[in-house]
């Protein structure tokens, strides 16, 4: 099993799981934590759309 790291584009804390998603006029798709997820899809509910889940230990 390996382990990567990967940066919340919010926060810059790096976390084991973080959240794929797209919200606002970006078109671009945002790694966030739980906690900035939270906050995103309550500030951007209409827009917000969600792309998958990170892991930092794959297989």
């Amino acid at each position: 099993m390996r382990t990567r790291e990967k940066m919340c584009v919010q926060c810059s804390v790096v976390s084991p799981v973080l959240y794929r998603c797209r919200y606002g006029d970006s078109p671009e798709w945002q790694f966030l934590c739980e906690p900035c997820l939270t906050t995103v899809k309550a500030k951007h509910g209409e827009s917000y759309q969600y792309g998958g889940t990170w892991k930092a230990k794959k297989r």
